[in-house]
């Protein structure tokens, strides 16, 4: 069963992310929104210290977050996607359940 796992907080604010992604699989999609966006920076550290193969996930940000945080879509590393509130539905609808980590 894929989950859909929506971050809104900073990892420095809390350890949501931590969590996240110690229970995430690979079929499962990261959705970072609100001021989860700025995990972008810390996510690939944090998986390597939590020895957590984040490769195998989907990991997206939504755009309007994004810009509205003064980022920019090319600030994105390589393997996360800027997805729009239409994409933000489709992950919904594809995924079985979604996860809340606020």
């Amino acid at each position: 069963m894929s989950t859909l796992h929506t971050v809104n907080k900073p990892s420095w604010n809390s350890d949501l992310l931590a969590s996240c992604l110690r229970v995430a699989s690979a079929a499962d999609t990261l959705l970072l929104i609100e001021d989860g966006i700025y995990n972008v920076r810390t996510l690939a550290a944090l998986a390597a210290a939590l020895e957590i193969p984040v490769n195998q996930l989907q990991i997206c940000v939504l755009r309007d977050d994004l810009l509205a945080r003064g980022m920019a879509q090319s600030e994105l590393p390589a393997d996360i996607t800027a997805v729009d509130q239409a994409g933000f539905v489709a992950l919904v609808c594809r995924h079985q359940q979604s996860v809340h980590w606020f």
